[in-house]
């Protein structure tokens, strides 16, 4: 190749002055220049020049990547990024697979309406949740509440409210349950249903119309209701019957997403009030002006005194 003759001629200083101009313009000659000079006083007798730099020449054309190289590496690496996909996508499957339960979680002030998978219907009060298993409920119509709910049940399997302070079963039915606070109370407006404690054992057997109530180290306290009232705040009307004036300021914070502070008041009373859910003022003053309760809205505060 003419690339070998000059370098051969060059290393012999055999070089015309227009083929040494040309190969000056080779890209490796100032590195030829240095190499040269240091090895120019080697004196080993077999030692050849002329053959050493043309293997470093080869090397260095051999050491740039190719184009075949090039599609080598992306395959290589296009490889691995199949493989990170299919286990994204595998664990994604997975990840859906076991996220079995459905959760609804509400906050003060919210209320929402659902569909079970059997087309029973729910309202889930503020500050409550529900929570059920979307891939057993064929087989076990069970879910876990907290707080308030109104359930429509479709005939079918035992269904089964599940709370903290005791559980609630049915065939189909519909009624309403409030737990909360280690108390749980159980209105029935229509067929029939039993209110368990949480060890399975049966409380009472309730038709429609039939309430349950029960506290914390009290017997439990059966009692009837309107068949209006069975679970009116569904229709943004909360009616609390022998409540305490306590439980009375928790549903107003619940419902206006507020603080209540009762100044010092005797929050033991006992008493009966309703209140409308669209303004607070108007709910305050139903709720406690019988009681000689004045108030102050100051935000998200509301300031009582007698």
């Amino acid at each position: 190749m003419i690339d070998d003759e000059l370098l051969h001629k060059w290393i012999h200083g055999e070089l015309t002055e227009t083929e040494l101009e040309t190969f000056k313009q080779r890209p490796e000659y100032d590195s030829l220049v240095k190499l040269y000079e240091n090895t120019e006083s080697l004196a080993a007798p077999a030692f050849d020049k002329a053959a050493m730099l043309s293997g470093i020449l080869q090397k260095e054309k051999t050491n740039v990547p190719t184009q075949k190289m090039g599609r080598r590496v992306l395959l290589y690496w296009a490889k691995y990024a199949a493989a990170a996909c299919l286990v994204l996508v595998a664990g994604w499957f997975v990840f859906s697979f076991f996220s079995r339960n459905v959760h609804f979680e509400m906050a003060r002030g919210e209320t929402t309406e659902g569909v079970l998978p059997d087309q029973s219907t729910f309202i889930l009060n503020a500050e409550s949740s529900l929570t059920y298993n979307k891939w057993s409920w064929k087989k076990e119509r069970s879910l876990q509440l907290k707080g308030e709910a109104f359930f429509s049940v479709k005939p079918g399997a035992t269904f089964t409210v599940n709370t903290p302070n005791g559980s609630v079963q049915v065939l189909g039915t519909k009624f309403n349950v409030w737990s909360r606070a280690g108390s749980l109370d159980v209105k029935c407006s229509q067929g029939k249903v039993a209110v368990l404690e949480k060890s399975g054992k049966l409380i009472a057997e309730l038709k429609q119309y039939d309430a349950i109530r029960i506290l914390p180290d009290l017997a439990p306290e059966k009692y009837q209701i309107p068949g209006e009232d069975d679970a009116s705040w569904t229709r943004g009307i909360t009616k609390l019957r022998n409540e305490t004036l306590a439980t009375v300021l928790q549903e107003l914070e619940r419902q206006f997403d507020v603080e209540i502070d009762a100044g010092g008041l005797d929050t033991t009373d006992v008493i009966n009030c309703n209140f409308q859910h669209e303004d607070l003022a108007l709910a305050l003053q139903t709720a406690l002006s019988p009681l000689g309760i004045s108030f102050e809205i100051k935000g998200k505060k509301v300031l009582l005194k007698k």
